[in-house]
């Protein structure tokens, strides 16, 4: 829902129609510079090998704190705060007061609060906060069917970039990125590559399938999903994979066409719960096969044949230890901290508590990022995170019911990849890694919110005015 205008700083409001608000041209300059900047930000921050360092990390609070002032200079301006909530934003205010609570001292001694540390609970909070802030960034910002097409287009021919990078790093070895292993471009983690091609391929597909591109543009698209989804197999991630076939199965199911006008809502409305069901029941089978590729070494063997051998000899952690055994390590913590869970991000000093291997390996999440948010903040958030689940995808396929195939095509393909970084995260921790979060977080912004109509007229005549005085 929209809350234009709920923040009101004096009792007249800018009317487009009147042309006489010495602030109309500044305000349409400030309001594109934050568009960009949103845009900037997701071309910039898979950069530094997705932004999973604290140095890099802080960059990045740093830049959508600056985005978070000029969105403020920007109500000073329009006399108002224009905002655009999606109701998935409560959800992930619940989890950000679940971490508050946690770091509340209750009782004296060495460890006062919930959580087992402190200061990682404080700084996964300020980052919980710096994705919300973002999320809101999203939906109030890019708001226009222009703007929403524009984003999209910058999240596929980025992804193409990537893949080709990272194609090209599988057969020259690591030039542009040292510490990425071979075929992952800028990720240093094959899975973390795979869940951020999987989920603009989701916006690919859509977009052929939308019948609303030219035909010259429709090969281009064509290569560019053959790019992606070829990058995303040579990564030789199982978990995306297995992901990357629930995005066409997905796109199959979202492709059905929306009810005509002349049913009766009845009809419209089981046509809605089917798609819910369908997509519920594909949700659960793909993520036990994920959960059951992820347990097998001989597939794991099987999928690296197509990496170089320099990517066996550098694997990373993750493919050396047994998930089963953190998961079943996980589900002991959760056992014994079942309500507000053991902090958020503070897995890792939790798990050496009930580690029963060797202790040589550290693990620092739980490889599955459903397990990773009830050990955080228990039940009370993982309810949180169920809701936010099913407010995305019911409140997505409400919006696929559009007769306007361009929106629709948007809405498809955002939820389509965001379904495959769900089934993904069963079996590996892609919305920890600060890039994949942000994109998915995106992706559900152009999910579940419509362009607003009455704002894109409001806009369009500030322009057509300030052409007006500059060319004066």
């Amino acid at each position: 829902m929209s809350f234009s205008g709920l923040f009101t700083f004096c009792p007249r409001v800018y009317d487009p129609r009147q042309n006489r608000s010495a602030n109309a041209g500044g305000n349409v300059i400030l309001d594109k510079i934050i568009f960009y900047l949103l845009l900037a930000l997701l071309v910039l921050t898979p950069l530094p090998y997705g932004t999973v360092e604290t140095w890099s990390t802080a960059i990045w609070e740093l830049i959508v704190l600056v985005i978070a002032l000029l969105w403020g200079g920007h109500a000073l301006l329009q006399k108002r705060l224009a905002i655009n909530i999606s109701p998935l934003v409560w959800p992930m205010l619940a989890v950000l007061v679940i971490a508050g609570v946690q770091l509340i001292p209750f009782t004296p001694g060495a460890r006062a609060t919930i959580t087992f540390d402190s200061f990682a609970t404080l700084d996964a909070g300020i980052k919980w906060f710096i994705m919300i802030l973002f999320f809101l960034l999203f939906c109030t910002f890019v708001n226009t069917d222009e703007r929403r097409q524009r984003a999209v287009t910058t999240i596929i021919v980025l992804a193409v970039m990537i893949a080709l990078i990272g194609i090209g790093q599988s057969y020259l070895g690591k030039i542009i990125w040292p510490r990425a292993n071979a075929g992952f471009g800028p990720f240093v983690n094959r899975n973390h590559f795979a869940g951020f091609l999987e989920m603009a391929a989701g916006l690919a597909g859509a977009r052929i399938l939308s019948r609303t591109i030219q035909r010259e543009k429709l090969m281009l698209y064509v290569c560019y999903l053959i790019v992606i989804c070829s990058g995303l197999i040579l990564s030789a991630s199982r978990g995306g994979f297995l992901s990357l076939g629930g995005v066409v199965i997905f796109l199959a199911i979202a492709a059905v066409p929306p009810r005509k006008e002349t049913n009766s809502q009845p009809e419209t409305d089981k046509g809605l719960r089917m798609q819910l069901i369908a997509a519920s029941i594909l949700l659960i089978f793909l993520a036990a096969g994920a959960m059951f590729l992820t347990s097998s070494d001989e597939l794991l063997q099987r999928f690296s044949t197509t990496a170089k051998q320099e990517t066996k000899e550098n694997e990373l952690a993750d493919t050396k230890f047994s998930r089963r055994d953190l998961w079943e390590t996980t589900g002991r913590i959760i056992k014994d901290h079942p309500i507000l869970g053991t902090g958020l991000g503070a897995y890792q000093f939790v798990y050496t508590h009930y580690d029963r291997s060797s202790g040589i390996l550290r693990a620092e999440q739980s490889h599955n990022d459903y397990l990773q948010i009830v050990v955080d903040t228990g039940i009370i958030g993982g309810l949180a995170a169920l809701a936010f689940i099913v407010l995305l995808f019911g409140k997505g396929f409400s919006g696929l019911q559009t007769t306007n195939l361009a929106r629709r095509a948007v809405t498809a393909g955002a939820l389509a990849g965001c379904f495959g970084i769900a089934v993904h995260s069963f079996v590996d921790f892609n919305l920890q890694v600060t890039n994949n979060a942000q994109l998915f977080l995106a992706l559900a912004a152009l999910a579940t919110t419509q362009p607003s109509q009455m704002e894109s007229k409001e806009k369009t005549h500030q322009e057509v005015y300030w052409r007006e005085q500059l060319s004066a």
